[in-house]
């Protein structure tokens, strides 16, 4: 035993009755001493961690879900009022956007008439209701599309139907001229257009350029009974003139004679007579006066021609 203690006092272990040796060492430059049961084995003492949760008072689980739904009422409160009852949805401003204006003051006068809209709620605005009265007011216009600009701000996109005819009208107390868009529409006045046809209308009384000078219909017929004799003749149309009251179109050719035609009948059939009868009449090179293909007769062929 004496010699244990005698070897363990040499390692600098010191010896205890009893107990395993226990070693006491001074570390240099160091004023802790480590110690530790058996010559290779140290202890040190563990740092307790300490985390921001702890930190923080525990709140009851009833006063979170409490604090939730007090939230979201309040989320939702605010959105209703934001959207039903501040100004901030309120109608300010009417815009018109359109590519190309043929009517002056046109955009002017649809701002006009929507200021009706002007402080409602743009989120309610109902846009088939907006469309609807454009349309009833300006039948001009052929398409209209509705848009919201947030946050106060109305926009108007429309497109108006195409230009297409000169007109002369041709009455008893005034000739006056203008340009009509393909539905009948006076879009200009007092000035015509080189690159449109050009169709005289002889009258009674003037032509009413607020509403549709010429029907639709009629005037498909007309500049489609111009295009379908140049096409099937080769022979350029000069001008179209059309009677309102005789309900007759004349096509003047550009050899100076005119084509009669009856504009209840359709003009192709009538055309196909003219057709016809190139074998025995040359339109191209004999001095013709008119040529009219209104009556029928019991073959449904004859025409009736004058030459100068």
């Amino acid at each position: 035993m004496f010699n244990k203690r005698k070897l363990a006092t040499k390692k600098g272990f010191k010896y205890q009755y009893g107990k395993s040796p226990v070693l006491h060492r001074t570390i240099k430059n160091s004023k802790k001493t480590l110690r530790t049961n058996g010559p290779t084995s140290f202890h040190t003492r563990k740092r307790k961690r300490i985390s921001l949760s702890s930190l923080v008072p525990k709140i009851p689980n009833k006063l979170k879900r409490l604090s939730i739904i007090l939230g979201i009422l309040i989320i939702i409160f605010s959105t209703i009022y934001l959207i039903g009852f501040s100004n901030v949805f309120n109608i300010e401003n009417i815009e018109v956007s359109t590519d190309q204006i043929t009517t002056e003051s046109l955009s002017g006068n649809i701002v006009d008439d929507l200021r009706i809209y002007k402080g409602k709620n743009l989120l309610f605005i109902n846009k088939t209701e907006i469309i609807e009265r454009i349309q009833s007011s300006y039948p001009e216009i052929e398409n209209i599309e509705v848009s919201k600009d947030l946050f106060s701000t109305l926009v108007i996109s429309f497109s108006e139907y195409p230009p297409i005819a000169n007109i002369t009208n041709v009455s008893n107390e005034t000739n006056k001229k203008f340009i009509v868009n393909s539905i009948g529409y006076v879009v200009k006045e007092d000035i015509d257009d080189p690159e449109l046809p050009y169709i005289k209308v002889v009258s009674d009384a003037p032509l009413n350029t607020d509403s549709t000078v010429i029907d639709q219909e009629k005037i498909e017929y007309i500049l489609g009974s111009k295009y379908y004799f140049e096409e099937k003749f080769g022979m350029q149309v000069i001008e179209v003139e059309y009677k309102m009251i005789s309900r007759e179109v004349h096509l003047r050719t550009e050899k100076y004679f005119y084509i009669w035609l009856d504009i209840q009948k359709p003009y192709e059939q009538q055309l196909k007579k003219l057709k016809k009868a190139l074998v025995k009449l040359d339109i191209y090179n004999e001095e013709l006066s008119y040529i009219d293909l209104r009556i029928t007769g019991e073959s449904g062929e004859k025409i009736i021609y004058k030459r100068r």
